[in-house]
């Protein structure tokens, strides 16, 4: 149970930092935002290794025999960072979020399937469900934002009679 609720948490503290990081990517522009929110984390994990004892990890001899693949998580979430700040600020929070949650699960579904040889229809189908959640949302999204615009001209047009 606590694992369960550690992951919605992680939700809210990745909500959060994707909207703090679109607005450090609107007002410093995409890179700086993303600098920024690397060169903090980098800093936080210092403190908690100096916080923990464990210093040696910052020893190059140690950093060499890292193999690297394991670097490759620091890229894509580079990456990741820098589209998130992009797609959010273009999409609103909701519809990234869900939009992210759906690339999660196709990712998984397909590590699944690799590293463990499941796979499921179901699986497959849920993510469809969340694409077709994520439409009707953006559909009336659309013609909320074509009402609001017709009557705003509407009353433009009453304003000049």
């Amino acid at each position: 149970m606590v694992f369960y609720i550690t992951a919605v948490a992680n939700g809210f503290l990745n909500t959060i930092n994707k909207m703090v990081n679109v607005k450090a990517g609107e007002c410093l522009g995409t890179a700086r935002g993303a600098l920024v929110n690397y060169i903090e984390a980098s800093v936080i994990a210092f403190c908690l290794i100096f916080i923990t004892g464990n210093g040696t990890e910052l020893d190059f001899s140690h950093i060499r025999e890292v193999p690297l693949l394991f670097y490759t998580g620091s890229i894509c979430g580079l990456v990741a960072m820098i589209f998130l700040i992009i797609g959010t600020s273009h999409s609103g929070a909701m519809t990234s979020t869900v939009l992210v949650l759906m690339g999660q699960l196709g990712i998984a579904i397909v590590l699944d399937y690799v590293f463990f040889g499941e796979f499921s229809f179901a699986k497959i189908a849920g993510i469809f469900l969340i694409l077709a959640g994520i439409a009707w949302k953006e559909r009336q999204s659309g013609a909320e934002r074509q009402e609001r615009i017709r009557s705003a001209l509407a009353e433009e047009k009453e304003g000049e009679a």
